[in-house]
């Protein structure tokens, strides 16, 4: 008997191995073409939102379009995280490896939640998630960890775990009281105070700590706002830390926040997202040092490891504390009996992509070495670029930087005469002007921030292909700014 489904062309050819072979084969032959020349292109083609709409707003939906043009249109209207005159948001340069990874996981759609669903995706997330710990010096024996879909979900997952540790009573089924509270840095990444916003605590429930002059967490704080929050009948479920800070890359101290979350019984998050990576190297590890004292960690691959978007370990340090924050009934899905295997009752997804995968097969291909030494190039492009800024008279460095990130702003003398002295207003409007007038040229693409009511030119340095020579072209364009 002839199976009815031969009565569909349409069906038929989409899931024709040959017809798959031929179309994968001219999206690679594409990408690599892309990738032998991106350094020539602008890298990015500036076109308004509206412009980006109507550009796409074809009828896609009839079939028998071109795969090629249709993939060669994408990358010219893309954002070249490739280039080396990349230097804008922490998105990664991916390895081209990972995202062979991706094809994988996506042709066969085996998510890594539910083992009997998953089991390679279920294993592979396993011993991503253990090697993960290992590198943070985490005892793998009592630790847990699992993955999802980035930082904020991320931070979110860990402060729900540690309000139900430390509340005092069970959240999950009485509902949030109004005597809870977090500490943060208050250049911590806005996604902590969204994550307690969404878990009901309320702006009068987030205290901040204040930060030094390098923008890190001041640690002799910590003991008045912590008094703050007794004397307003608050309980303290956890502090945050920052390893590294968003706006500026500076490193908490990690071991002496440990220390006062310690004598007070409180929860330590370190939100590691942009760089709990500098645990793969030699050189810079002792940024992090302590992190290992944390209660939770939040790490992205899709960061500072070059893996594609989204990639964020979730390690806790005591596994048992992970399980109590999602407590609940679904008996077709989750059952005791498979409560230490299947890790859909420790995360907000269900159906959550095999994201270890890139990670596990890059590590794989490409080994270790090459994660320590992109940690190692783009740490120290930034440096070398910190000491030319600092050699110009003409502009001027937010602090010293530890990780990629390079805060800066131009600065001509000229501007400070008597007769033409420039405000701090009309001297941050220049930096605003510089960057939109540099980006939509195409010749160079980052992004600013506002430190203290000053705003400054901010590169995070993620390509590792990048050169001092781009920077100093970098520079040339500023200078060459009309203002």
């Amino acid at each position: 008997m002839v199976s009815e489904t031969l009565s569909y062309p349409k069906i038929i050819d989409a899931y024709d191995a040959t017809k798959f072979k031929q179309r994968a084969e001219q999206v690679v032959a594409v990408l690599a073409d892309y990738l032998s020349k991106v350094d020539e292109l602008p890298v990015l083609k500036w076109q308004d939102p509206q412009q980006a709409i109507e550009s796409w707003r074809q009828d896609f939906s009839e079939g028998n379009q071109d795969l090629e043009s249709l993939v060669k249109k994408f990358i010219e209207e893309s954002n070249h995280l490739h280039s080396p005159r990349y230097a804008g948001h922490q998105v990664t340069t991916p390895i081209p490896t990972a995202a062979l990874a991706e094809l994988a996981y996506s042709f066969l759609n085996s998510p890594s939640t539910i083992y009997e669903m998953g089991p390679a995706s279920y294993g592979i997330e396993q011993a991503i998630v253990c090697w993960l710990a290992e590198k943070l010096y985490i005892d793998t024996d009592k630790a847990g960890a699992v993955l999802t879909s980035g930082g904020s979900l991320g931070n979110l997952t860990a402060l729900l775990a540690a309000r139900q540790t430390k509340a005092g009573y069970d959240v999950w089924n009485e509902g949030v009281k109004d005597d809870l509270a977090i500490m943060v840095s208050d250049q911590n990444h806005y996604s902590v105070t969204r994550a307690a916003h969404v878990m009901g605590l309320g702006s009068k429930s987030i205290y901040f700590v204040p930060s030094d002059e390098n923008f890190k967490l001041k640690v002799d704080e910590l003991e008045q706002v912590y008094q703050q929050t007794q004397a307003d009948d608050k309980r303290v479920i956890a502090v945050c830390a920052s390893a590294c800070s968003t706006a500026t890359g500076a490193y908490d101290d990690l071991n002496s926040i440990a220390d006062f979350c310690e004598a007070n019984d409180l929860w330590l998050h370190v939100d590691g997202a942009h760089g709990a990576s500098v645990a793969l190297s030699e050189r810079y590890k002792h940024l992090i040092a302590g992190i290992n004292r944390a209660d939770s960690v939040v790490w992205d691959a899709h960061k500072m490891m070059a893996i594609p978007s989204l990639i964020t370990a979730v390690i806790y340090k005591n596994r048992s504390e992970s399980y109590a924050t999602f407590s609940q009934d679904a008996s077709y899905l989750l059952d005791q009996n498979s409560i230490e295997r299947d890790t859909c009752n420790r995360t907000v997804e269900c159906t959550k992509p095999n994201m270890a995968m890139k990670l596990y097969l890059s590590l794989a291909i490409h080994g270790e070495e090459f994660f320590s030494d992109y940690i190692d190039a783009t740490h120290d492009l930034a440096k070398d670029f910190a000491k030319l800024i600092q050699e110009q008279t003409d502009f001027e460095l937010a602090i010293e930087p530890e990780s990629n990130i390079v805060c800066f702003r131009y600065s001509p003398k000229e501007l400070y005469s008597v007769q033409n002295k420039l405000n701090t207003v009309q001297l941050n409007s220049l930096q605003v002007k510089i960057r939109e007038s540099i980006i939509k040229s195409g010749e160079f693409y980052f992004v600013k921030t506002d430190l203290r009511g000053k705003t400054y030119l901010r590169v995070s340095l993620m390509n590792p292909l990048t050169k001092i020579e781009d920077l100093q072209k970098l520079l040339e364009l500023i200078r060459n700014v009309e203002y």
